[in-house]
């Protein structure tokens, strides 16, 4: 759809179209993304948010904005939980000289994420990895959830349904390998454990070589994980950081500006 403004087209979509995917699913094999015209993404005609991005060419208005702002300005982004590479493939068109650090814990989603890193030729810039962050490293069930929705599934406690072992780094840990000096954006969608890529970048946050922070709080699966919905943003105060939400469940952070 064409229709602007992009709230409009949304809107429609999900009055019109949201239960007619069915029959445009030829629409999947290769999408134009309304922020990078010239990137294209092949993406799951079954999975709610691809839809979305199929159909309005975007995905997360707001947050889709703010990170195509920042990726103008430049840098590197981390993109934890990077499914089949929507902001991971923003990011690297929104720049030339942009780099990102994908990681992404799904089997089921790397190779649809490799495709579309290669299709847009970005592969020079952009480090894919297929292990889960977390708060301390070791080895986690990584629960499926749906064999039909991608980014449904994440970091549990115990073995259940649809459940396979998986490896955890933490961030900082991983950090301390790579030659750069600053995170620009770091975007976390894991499913109900963002906290714990927090916690797992505890030394990064407190040097405060992170600059702008992108995380969710899905409370279903934080209360699985026994996550309380407060941790997150006390351990970024703590460490200088001031937060806003920019949606249902959505929040971002900033460095505090320092005082003279």
């Amino acid at each position: 759809m064409q229709i602007k403004p992009l709230w409009l087209r949304q809107k429609l979509y999900y009055r019109f179209f949201s239960k007619e995917f069915y029959k445009f699913s030829h629409l999947f094999d290769s999408i134009s993304l309304e922020f990078a015209p010239n990137t294209r993404l092949k993406l799951e005609p079954k999975d709610v948010g691809h839809q979305v991005i199929a159909f309005c060419g975007f995905y997360e208005l707001e947050l889709t904005r703010k990170i195509v702002t920042l990726g103008k300005e430049g840098g590197l982004f981390v993109d934890v939980g990077a499914n089949y590479g929507y902001y991971s493939c923003l990011w690297a068109a929104t720049n030339s000289e942009n780099r990102v650090i994908a990681f992404e814990a799904s089997p089921r989603n790397i190779s649809p994420l490799r495709e579309n890193i290669i299709n847009n030729h970005i592969q020079s810039r952009v480090d894919i990895h297929d292990i889960a962050l977390g708060k301390e490293i070791g080895n986690l069930p990584f629960s499926f959830m749906s064999d039909e929705q991608t980014g449904w599934g994440g970091l549990s406690l115990k073995d259940e349904i649809n459940t396979i072992n998986v490896p955890v780094v933490t961030l900082d840990q991983f950090w301390a390998k790579t030659s750069y000096s600053t995170i620009n954006v770091l975007k976390i969608d894991t499913e109900g454990a963002d906290t714990w890529v927090l916690e797992g970048a505890s030394e990064l946050l407190k040097e405060k070589r992170i600059k702008h922070i992108f995380f969710e709080e899905n409370k279903v699966r934080m209360s699985a994980l026994g996550l309380s919905s407060e941790t997150a943003k006390e351990l970024l105060l703590s460490c200088g950081y001031q937060l806003k939400p920019i949606a249902k469940g959505e929040w971002y952070a900033t460095l505090i500006p320092a005082t003279e």
